[in-house]
């Protein structure tokens, strides 16, 4: 799901990150169906970007408050849509 960028992107298939850590690339747990919360960019070509200077973090390891205002809380005052 995404919480912002709608207006950009309507459906996001894959995310894309350099080749390593050396170039700032993320390795993600993608065979245990592990969710994360992921920050990144979406490019002129309509691709999602990610590196090691966004904010990712396991959505399990979050706070309780945290997944709380993601889901709730952040969309008051807020011009983005939050599902």
């Amino acid at each position: 799901q995404m919480f912002k960028g709608f207006e950009k992107l309507k459906d996001v298939q894959y995310v894309y990150t350099p080749f390593d850590s050396s170039l700032c690339g993320v390795k993600l747990e993608a065979n245990n169906k592990k969710q994360y919360l992921l920050t990144g960019q979406i490019l002129s070509d309509g691709r999602v970007l990610i590196h090691l200077c966004n904010y990712i973090e396991p959505w399990d390891d979050l706070s309780l408050s945290q997944k709380k205002s993601l889901n709730q809380r952040y969309q008051m005052g807020c011009g983005c849509k939050v599902s």
